[in-house]
Parts: C-alpha cells; sequence; structure tokens
C-alpha cells in the first residue's frame, strides 16, 4: 500500500494552528500559575480541595492538544499511509475523559459527604501578625483570576484539516 503524500496546511490554518499552539502555552502557564496559588490558600477545605484537583486536572487538556498538534502534521508512514490526522480525535476524547472523570468524582463525593452529614471547615492563616480567614483568601484569589481569565481572549480556530484539504 502507498503512503498518501505529506499533508500541509494551508497558509491562513498554518498561521492558525502556530497562533493556537502560542494561545496554550500561555493557557499552560496560565493554569500552572493558578494551581500554585490554589494550593496555597487550600486549607483543609474539601471545595478548595476539589478545586485544586480540577485546576490540576484542567493543564490535560491543552497538553494534549499541543501533543495531538505536533503527531498530526508528521508525514504518512507505512503504518499510517493516511497520516497521523486522527490522533486530534483521541486528544478531544482524552480531554473529554478528564472532565468526566472529574464531574464523576464530584458527584460521588459530594454524595458521600451528604449522606455523612458532614460540615467542612474552612481554617485560618496567620499572615503579617494578623489571622486571615482561608475563605476571604480563597475569594479574593478567585476574584483575581476570574479578572484574569476575562482578560484573556482565545479565538476558536479550526485547524484540523477536512477530507476537501486532503483530496
Amino acid at each position: 500500500m502507498k503512503a498518501s503524500p505529506a499533508f500541509e496546511f494551508p497558509p491562513e490554518q498554518d498561521q492558525a494552528l502556530h497562533r493556537a499552539r502560542r494561545l496554550e502555552w500561555i493557557t499552560i502557564a496560565y493554569l500552572v500559575s493558578v494551581a500554585i496559588v490554589m494550593y496555597l490558600v487550600l486549607g483543609s477545605s474539601q471545595a478548595m480541595k476539589t478545586a485544586w484537583i480540577d485546576d490540576m486536572l484542567s493543564l490535560i487538556s491543552p497538553i494534549v492538544f499541543l501533543i495531538a498538534s505536533r503527531i498530526a502534521i508528521w508525514p504518512p508512514s507505512r503504518r499510517f499511509p493516511d497520516g497521523y490526522h486522527r490522533v486530534v480525535s483521541i486528544a478531544f476524547m482524552c480531554a473529554a475523559l478528564t472532565l468526566s472523570a472529574m464531574g464523576s468524582w464530584l458527584l460521588i463525593d459530594a454524595l458521600m459527604k451528604l449522606f455523612q452529614a458532614e460540615h467542612p471547615t474552612i481554617g485560618g492563616i496567620h499572615l503579617f501578625g494578623h489571622t486571615f480567614w482561608l475563605g476571604c483568601l480563597k475569594a479574593l484569589q478567585t476574584g483575581c483570576l476570574a479578572s484574569m481569565r476575562g482578560s484573556v481572549v482565545v479565538e476558536a480556530t479550526t485547524w484540523a484539516p477536512t477530507s476537501q484539504d486532503v483530496a
């Protein structure tokens, strides 16, 4: 079986792919900074721990996108004569499974807490000679991060090749 010729994107899609990769690196840097700040104000609250785990899991999607965008442009091989374009679908599936796993974990954890009638406590932290309630620091951190998220505009771009592009 003869391999397909190497695939190249049209110039506008190639630019969109490079921009998407750059935005994903910015997203990873942002998510790492969010996870670090979240860890610092974690405390013993289950809600904060859940938010921290959510932030850590949200790193999977951009990392998988970066890996898939590199593999998708590999030239066809003897084993994959039509190329590696389907790796993008696998990346989306990984991202969807991550979100599904997080949602399932949140649901199960919340139901367990509900049936056990647990009441989480949010402790305090000593800063600059004063005791601050971690709930206030969490609200401040969430407000700052929400304002940062609002300032980052991400354009949806279609970069995956279609059947018309390949033909």
